[in-house]
């Protein structure tokens, strides 16, 4: 709340929000005097805390922007080959200020003056990425690299269905196109003031890495944290530059349904997910998801594939090859707070790579390159390996074709699995090089 500034004696009860980071309050930077606003915050979030009170700048005068510029630059110039996120973090609640410099700028022109310093930092550090949280979302246009557009979800599992996926799937829109969307951070296991089952952070996990495109644990770690944790941060993240859109944005709150196609010179493909997560809370809420859950798509409207050709299904977590489907397609049964992650590939006459086990998103990030020879009867392609990190090749090997053997480079095993028209390769490598393997067939 807002409180009595004793230096300029004036009351200000009407500044009742919440202020913080670098951009609007600060703590430990020297502006000048007339750089402030007659008023003094106390962030409600730090109730007993020392130095709960913070002055407010004022970016409706030019000095304070002149100087926000200087510091910013003096903070970055030194680093213009390193690839970081510069982040400032203004309220959500922005307001015009009585008693500013300039009293006819509008809330939105002050915001963006403080911003404007943050944009030029590319001129100094062109790997710098802008990450702005708590903004207005529509402010951000031309300033902002990442945008966080939902609420605080970085709480409870309600939490994280009421503000992470329902602003994520209003604002799908933005992603990729005017800036890369933050669904804000995302747990797995252990948070403030509790912790997620597996499956709530597995939903959780997989939403941010489908929905959204930055990868942003919020955990507490002071514990060894359970392996299937840990599976679940490394098959999520790094996040690449494709982006999805939610198929049921006007059926479902929250939209439960996400469609990401994805194009490599390799080929293309799409990831869809499919969640349950399980009773909705929010009031306004529709069609809570029964246990289980299916649902029903249509090839060419909800997918973007083409309704005459044969598509060949792989599903992520739980490692089966789900057949294939023309036209229309429906998804299995999900239980309650839970997932499906989805590969679907047009299918080929010969054998075809269909999946990988590094990301979710399924050979989006992982692999660079794979060739059908048809003369040789050879699939080849080359993986970025994760030193240590077990890798599987997922394969659809049409019937008439049979294994012939498997080539890796020197140094390395692998071992193939056939189950029906699945061939699976494994392989672990000891250094993160890239990897180039070979897989011979006869008919």
């Amino acid at each position: 709340m807002a409180e009595k500034d004793p230096e300029f004696g004036k009351d200000a009860q009407w500044a009742l929000y919440y202020q913080g980071g670098q951009g609007l309050y600060f703590k430990g930077v020297e502006f000048p005097k007339e750089c402030y606003l007659p008023v003094l915050i106390t962030w409600p979030f730090n109730e007993g805390r020392e130095n709960n009170g913070g002055r407010v700048l004022d970016f409706s005068n030019p000095l304070t922007v002149k100087t926000e510029r200087e510091r910013v630059f003096k903070t970055f110039e030194s680093m213009p080959g390193r690839v970081h996120c510069g982040s400032f973090d203004y309220a959500d609640m922005w307001d015009k200020w009585p008693g500013q410099f300039d009293p006819s700028m509008s809330a939105a022109e002050t915001w963006r003056a403080g911003a404007a310093p943050w944009r030029e930092i590319h001129k100094v550090a062109p790997r710098l990425r802008n990450l702005s949280y708590m903004s207005k979302v529509d402010f951000s246009y031309g300033f902002v690299d990442i945008a966080r557009i939902s609420d605080d979800a970085d709480y409870s599992f309600p939490a994280f269905l009421t503000s992470a996926c329902i602003g994520t799937a209003m604002r799908f829109f933005y992603n990729g196109r005017v800036y890369w969307n933050n669904a804000d951070n995302f747990h797995v296991y252990r948070y403030k003031n509790g912790e997620f089952g597996y499956n709530q952070g597995k939903v959780s996990a997989n939403f941010h890495a489908i929905a959204a495109n930055t990868s942003m644990p919020s955990e507490r770690f002071d514990r060894d944290y359970p392996e299937d944790r840990l599976e679940l941060l490394k098959r999520v993240s790094p996040p690449t530059e494709d982006v999805s859109y939610p198929v049921d944005l006007f059926e479902r709150i929250p939209a439960a349904v996400w469609n990401m196609p994805i194009e490599r010179p390799f080929g293309r493909w799409n990831v869809l997910a499919v969640f349950n997560y399980g009773p909705v809370e929010p009031e306004n809420s529709t069609g809570t998801q029964a246990d289980p859950f299916t649902v029903k798509l249509d090839a060419a409207k909800d997918l973007r594939l083409d309704p005459n050709k044969e598509y060949v299904v792989y599903e992520f977590w739980s490692r089966k090859l789900l057949g294939t489907f023309k036209g229309k397609f429906t998804s299995r049964p999900i239980k309650s707070v839970d997932c499906d992650i989805y590969s679907i590939v047009e299918r080929q006459a010969h054998p075809m790579l269909i999946s990988t086990s590094r990301h979710v998103r399924q050979m989006a990030m992982d692999v660079k390159n794979v060739t059908w020879n048809a003369e040789r009867k050879e699939l080849r392609g080359t993986s970025r390996a994760v030193s240590g990190d077990p890798y599987q090749l997922r394969i659809y090997v049409p019937s008439r074709y049979r294994l012939d053997h498997v080539d890796v480079p020197t140094g390395l095993t692998a071992k193939h699995s056939i189950n029906g028209y699945l061939l699976t390769v494994d392989y672990t490598t000891s250094a993160s090089d890239d990897v180039t393997w070979s897989v011979f067939f006869n008919k």
